[in-house]
């Protein structure tokens, strides 16, 4: 079983406080150190930094590695997972989820 990568990023609702968003990140590593029997590495990220503009407005980014499909497949559902979106869906504008397996193109 490969290894699926998860990328994840968050764009804040206008007048999100600093301290709205510290308590969503630290929110976001404790869940991974919860479930840290499920992946290999993570959470990995920070704030955009690049100068071309093509961030889309995204605030902070992230990536896990979970050991495998069905670790990934036991996440998502897990009910502090859940309880983690709820809680910070008040102050996120918009979240992209992108799970993949590394060198796997389609082709």
């Amino acid at each position: 079983m490969a290894p699926v990568t998860r990328f994840a990023a968050f764009k804040y609702k206008p007048g999100t406080t600093e301290e709205q968003k510290r308590k969503a990140l630290d929110g976001l590593i404790a869940l991974y150190e919860e479930n840290a029997h499920l992946v290999n590495q993570g959470p990995t990220g920070g704030r955009n930094n690049n100068p071309e503009g093509l961030g889309k407005g995204f605030d902070i980014v992230f990536t896990v590695e979970f050991k495998s499909e069905a670790n990934r497949d036991e996440f998502i559902p897990d009910p502090k997972h859940v309880a983690y979106k709820m809680s910070i869906m008040d102050i996120v504008e918009d979240v992209i989820v992108y799970d993949f397996v590394k060198g796997d193109y389609g082709y």
